[in-house]
């Protein structure tokens, strides 16, 4: 007889719940946790398997409208919690009270197409944002340095709308190796820069393209600078310092993948360039 399952509500000093506890703060580096209705859904969609799922009973039916989570539900892997619980270990301020725990994809990165590099990203936020970018614009991965942000943390995952779970991202990835890759394949590795680079209506890199991304502060560290062979710039307006990561990898990955008119671009380099 098929069972029709029926989760359990559990208490806030459940095991199951300081266990969940211990993979929403990457105790467990095989799995990760994923906050919300929405992008719970999406994911076992697009095929990620749905290890266990803690939820509130107001989200039960919604859940279960989707063949793939009904399928945890039937296996006894889907749990309740109540309101306050729920907000108490979410990770974000807002929960939807519903928390999935999916086991991470390994990714080891080809020099192929367009691989960005973060070198010592501290938000997860930026993370997230870089690697949805990357993911939009049809680049081939995102490479993590050490000291990165976890880009597998429930806040990169949710800032990257989910993509750090199916596009090939790689995390604790030593640059030197993948820098040797794309320049054995014929390609080239630059890095970003406020002012300096080369500006980006006039960027012609060669494929595979390594694209390096510093650190919010202090931009890329001297190692991996001294393994770059150019830098890429985009214009800015007097009184600007400097983008966002994450804008500053939207800007430039749109432009290589076409998406991106460059009217815009090229006018702000018109503007600043010395006649």
């Amino acid at each position: 007889m098929r069972e029709t399952g029926s989760p359990q509500l559990l208490g806030r000093h459940n095991p199951r719940v300081a266990r969940l506890r211990r993979i929403i703060a990457r105790q467990e580096p095989e799995l990760t946790a994923v906050d919300g209705l929405k992008l719970t859904l999406d994911l076992a969609a697009a095929g990620v398997p749905i290890v266990e799922l803690f939820t509130v009973a107001e989200q039960l039916g919604a859940l279960r409208a989707s063949p793939e989570i009904e399928q945890v539900v039937l296996a006894g892997r889907v749990h309740l919690l109540d309101a306050a619980t729920a907000a108490q270990i979410a990770p974000t301020r807002q929960t939807q009270g519903v928390l999935a725990v999916v086991a991470l994809p390994s990714a080891r990165l080809a020099p192929a197409g367009v691989v960005v590099y973060l070198d010592r990203v501290q938000d997860p936020g930026n993370v997230g944002s870089v690697i949805r970018c990357a993911a939009a614009f049809k680049a081939s991965g995102v490479a993590c340095s050490p000291g990165c942000a976890d880009p597998f943390s429930p806040r990169a995952v949710r800032a990257s709308a989910g993509q750090s779970l199916v596009f090939p991202v790689q995390a604790e990835a030593a640059f030197a190796p993948l820098a040797d890759a794309v320049r054995r394949a014929g390609g080239e590795v630059v890095a970003t820069a406020s002012r300096t680079g080369v500006p980006l209506p006039r960027w012609r890199p060669r494929s595979p393209l390594l694209l390096a991304l510093g650190n919010e502060g202090q931009g890329v560290s001297p190692e991996v600078a001294s393994g770059c062979s150019g830098q890429v710039s985009v214009p800015l307006d007097d009184g600007v310092e400097s983008l966002n990561v994450g804008a500053t990898a939207a800007v430039i990955l749109a432009s290589l993948a076409g998406v991106a008119g460059s009217p815009i671009l090229e006018s702000q380099y018109r503007k600043g360039r010395p006649r």
